[in-house]
């Protein structure tokens, strides 16, 4: 029968790092649980709800979760345009930003990997679309306008046009 390998001890300095790094995880932690609490009712508006023509940026629900660090239960209670016989949702750009900004800046949780600023979205570009009248002439129906691969540096001009950025800080 071989001998049980010695636990090692830990020394002071370790012991410290440890006891540290336990109330670190703590204190986030409980400002997670602070912010979940915090979120409102997910959104019940109504079934037919469409945001208005000229509405500049949208963004679909996957989309949203994955530029801006949210969660399914965080991005339910933004209002959102459902499309019928269809599993697609669009969301304000200017609620998802606000609302990463509140999780991220107010609440002291940790960011994604590559999210550097709160609010911000991870990478370099956005998949956002454009709410539009529908043009009669044209053989199929849209209603939405795809900006594909919007490079992040210039969201701030299409931001600029759509009346809901008017009270979204960038800092």
């Amino acid at each position: 029968m071989s001998p049980k390998k010695r636990r090692s001890e830990m020394t002071e300095e370790e012991k410290r790092e440890a006891d540290l790094q336990t109330t670190l995880r703590k204190a986030k932690s409980s400002a997670k649980k602070e912010w979940e609490s915090s979120l409102p009712e997910p959104w019940k508006g109504p079934h037919n709800f469409k945001w208005p023509a000229g509405t500049l940026v949208r963004m679909y629900k996957s989309d949203a979760k994955r530029s801006y660090g949210l969660t399914e239960r965080e991005i339910l209670t933004l209002p959102c345009e459902s499309i019928e016989m269809s599993s697609k949702t669009f969301f304000s750009h200017a609620d998802v930003k606000e609302l990463s900004f509140k999780k991220y800046s107010d609440f002291d949780i940790s960011m994604p990997d590559r999210m550097t600023t709160a609010g911000k979205p991870i990478g370099m570009e956005i998949r956002l679309f454009r709410k539009i009248d529908h043009n009669p002439n044209r053989r199929f129906r849209t209603n939405w306008s795809d900006l594909d691969g919007l490079p992040v540096l210039i969201l701030p001009q299409y931001e600029a046009k759509d009346t809901r950025y008017r009270d979204v800080s960038d800092d």
